[in-house]
């Protein structure tokens, strides 16, 4: 091999372990388990300030969580970071968590994904995947509990009107189930 080939071959190998070493991914992982991150969909500004405001009493009421707020771009890559298993937890408007559950449209493409309900937030619902561990769901909802008072209540209203026409219903989180148990 000539010397040109040679360079080439080694600016190559230069390149990929320059790009391998610096993966983005692996900072987003270890971002995201260090975390309790709160999804919430940039197209829904009401979910954005709910899951903003339960960040805030996180933070207050947990401090090791280092709880934040991202956003999603819309509730289809909510649903997508949900079911791929990059977060855990997410406010959510009820119609829609009740379609990504079913797999309904517009969420039909990866199918129902097994979400759980933590509490009800008027019209949203804060959910997360089942295989949240039952202690977590425990503290999230205990630390809540202590903070509801600092939720705008405007945010909180009644919901508008029951689940949508034969949609399941989203089943509570067995480890919130246990705290509302106790409490």
């Amino acid at each position: 091999m000539n010397r040109r080939g040679w360079l080439r071959v080694a600016t190559a190998a230069g390149l990929w372990l320059a790009l391998a070493g610096h993966s983005p991914y692996r900072q987003w992982e270890v971002h995201r388990k260090t975390r309790l991150v709160l999804l919430a969909s940039a197209a829904d500004p009401q979910s954005v300030q709910l899951g903003s405001a339960l960040a805030k009493i996180y933070l207050q009421r947990l401090p090791e969580s280092r709880a934040m707020m991202a956003r999603a771009r819309d509730g289809n890559d909510l649903v997508r970071l949900l079911a791929s298993k990059q977060l855990d937890v997410a406010v959510m408007r009820g119609p829609d968590a009740h379609a990504a559950l079913a797999g309904q449209a517009p969420y039909a493409d990866g199918g129902g994904v097994r979400l759980r309900a933590l509490a009800a937030l008027g019209e949203h619902l804060f959910v997360c995947r089942e295989e949240l561990p039952n202690g977590s769901a425990y503290m999230l909802i205990e630390a809540l509990a202590a903070g509801w008072s600092e939720l705008d209540p405007a945010l909180v209203r009644k919901a508008s009107g029951p689940r949508p026409a034969g949609t399941p219903a989203i089943p509570l989180h067995p480890g919130a189930a246990e705290y509302y148990r106790d409490h």
